[in-house]
């Protein structure tokens, strides 16, 4: 099932720590968070495609100036990965994650599109960098994937379920 969560705008990480912690029972398998000054991002993971420890969350692109925490599944992943690697795109997992990720990469905010499944999902993008910082936050079409979000404060705060977003 997996669960996503996050808060955008400056914060400590015991409170990542708290909202991880309120949806272990999405994912037991692996958990994981990334923090610094403009984010903090996080994941509770059940583990199905790739239960290697190469599919960990929050994942980073190979520079590390790209950061997602992904739910759910897409179907095409295969397909799309395979046009990546055309493209010169090298992968260390075998995680549909991963190739959401690298779409980022390559496509832009036109990825959305090429996607066929359910999901949700937040990308930070630190490419144009510090104070041009980029956090997307989507989900399916069919909102299948939950993905609440409300301001606390300054702050933005998203994730999979009520109890993430109380923590």
């Amino acid at each position: 099932m997996c669960g996503i969560c996050g808060i955008i705008g400056k914060t400590d990480r015991q409170p990542l720590e708290r909202m991880v912690a309120a949806m272990h029972h999405r994912g037991p398998d692996d958990c994981g968070i990334y923090h610094d000054d403009v984010i903090g991002m996080g994941m509770a993971r059940l583990a199905i495609i790739d239960l290697s420890p190469a599919a960990h969350q929050p994942m980073a692109s190979p520079d590390e100036r790209v950061w997602i925490v992904y739910n759910g599944e897409v179907y095409n992943f295969q397909q799309e990965r395979n046009l990546l690697e055309k493209a010169g795109y090298s992968f260390k997992s075998t995680s549909d994650t991963e190739v959401v990720l690298r779409m980022y990469e390559h496509y832009g905010d036109d990825f959305l599109t090429r996607l066929r499944g359910m999901f949700a999902l937040a990308i930070y993008d630190r490419r144009r960098g510090p104070g041009r910082e980029r956090i997307l936050l989507a989900r399916d079409q069919l909102g299948i994937k939950p993905l609440l979000y409300a301001w606390r404060g300054n702050r933005l705060v998203f994730g999979s379920e009520i109890k993430t977003l109380l923590a």
